[in-house]
């Protein structure tokens, strides 16, 4: 059995939702603006879609901004094996309590159960590609910015829309952070107790309440040295994004939006 700190360690560098990977793509150069509302608008069709052959579509979409965003494979592997437990719950919950024609001449096991158990796992499977799509292959002052640019109009109505911007940065500066300190935390207590690595259920257990007092410390001293920066003036969550006119998005751009909606149109309507 692998010791409990590895295992913990590959699962906090499984979790893609909140992480940003630098890499030369297309996707990562792709106006936020545009991810930001294709990912949802795929999400949603995702789950508003229960035919196989546009969720078939759906999958070959995703499979080819996975290839076009040049992260590797197995990061997005990993990252949708962290559910592989809520996935396997949701099909054998379809398969023992949909109603439906039953499988292999038992009962309480039903066929359409599992086809719809199939269904809704592609649903989420495709929904954690999409969601880690736009935080894998944009910066978090970019999305902010992409926020700030389509939330603006509702600034005029009175709603602070740049002081929401703002804490969602904060947010997304530190799921990073968590990492980092959820990281030192472990290898921390690997190196004073390194005999408690065998992952029982008993030690696991211990490992996780000697670990958080470290890792909220660490939080809370991280996040004083930011709030300090900021009333001093200084950008600690690095410089504000401009976004340039939409006016002004280069033409792979715009054929890439309009890709987008085509694929919704087919996916929604069609």
């Amino acid at each position: 059995m692998p010791p409990f700190h590895s295992c913990a360690m590959g699962l906090i560098d499984d979790i893609t939702l909140g992480r940003f990977l630098e890499r030369d793509s297309l996707l990562h150069q792709l106006d936020p603006r545009i991810k930001l509302l294709g990912a949802p608008g795929l999400i949603v069709a995702g789950f508003a879609s229960a035919d196989p052959q546009r969720l078939a579509l759906l999958g070959l979409a995703a499979a080819l901004l996975v290839g076009v965003s040049k992260v590797e494979w197995h990061i997005w592997w990993r990252g949708a094996w962290v559910f592989r437990w809520l996935l396997l719950f949701t099909l054998l919950l379809h398969l023992f309590l949909s109603p439906g024609r039953t499988l292999l001449g038992v009962s309480w096991i039903s066929l359409d159960g599992l086809v719809l158990g199939a269904v809704v796992c592609a649903q989420l499977l495709l929904a954690v590609v999409f969601s880690s799509m736009i935080t894998l292959t944009t910066r978090p002052q970019e999305i902010v910015a992409g926020l700030n640019a389509m939330l603006s109009p509702l600034g005029r109505v009175g709603l602070p829309v740049e002081q929401a911007a703002m804490y969602l940065l904060l947010v997304l500066h530190f799921i990073p952070v968590l990492r980092d300190e959820a990281g030192k935390a472990l290898e921390r207590c690997r190196q004073d107790e390194p005999v408690q690595a065998q992952g029982t259920l008993l030690e696991r257990a211990m490992v996780a309440r000697k670990i958080m007092a470290p890792m909220l410390l660490g939080l809370i001293e991280r996040a004083d040295v930011l709030a300090i920066d900021i009333c001093e003036g200084r950008q600690p969550l690095g410089r504000p994004v401009v976004l340039k006119p939409l006016i002004a998005l280069r033409p792979w751009e715009w054929l890439s939006f309009f890709l987008i909606v085509l694929l919704l149109v087919v996916v929604l309507v069609l």
